[in-house]
């Protein structure tokens, strides 16, 4: 095997080169789909917030996207500063 250096990780291959979806937090489901005359809807839930968006209608599939983006971000990370709160409590109470 014939290894080639032309830089520090100049060997490194992504084996998948799909890129991540912004809807990969199974804590968060969203769901986009088209509705009647072109609209386009998105629900949104999170069980652990108790959150759910209800039934959102947009005229274009992107604004239906940067909603269900956006909120989906500002849920994972509210569950995510609840997670680090728990880790610091309990560094707090343990040490």
């Amino acid at each position: 095997m014939n290894i080639n250096e032309d830089g520090i990780g100049s060997n490194y291959r992504t084996l998948g080169n799909e890129p991540i979806s912004h809807f990969n937090d199974e804590r968060v489901t969203t769901e986009i789909y088209p509705t009647d005359f072109g609209s386009t809807a998105v629900t949104i839930t999170c069980d652990e917030l108790g959150y759910n968006s209800g039934l959102q209608k947009f005229n274009s599939e992107q604004e239906a996207n940067l909603f269900a983006i956006n909120l989906s971000n500002k849920l994972t990370s509210i569950l995510d500063s609840k997670i680090k709160e728990a880790i610091i409590r309990r560094l707090l109470i343990v040490g």
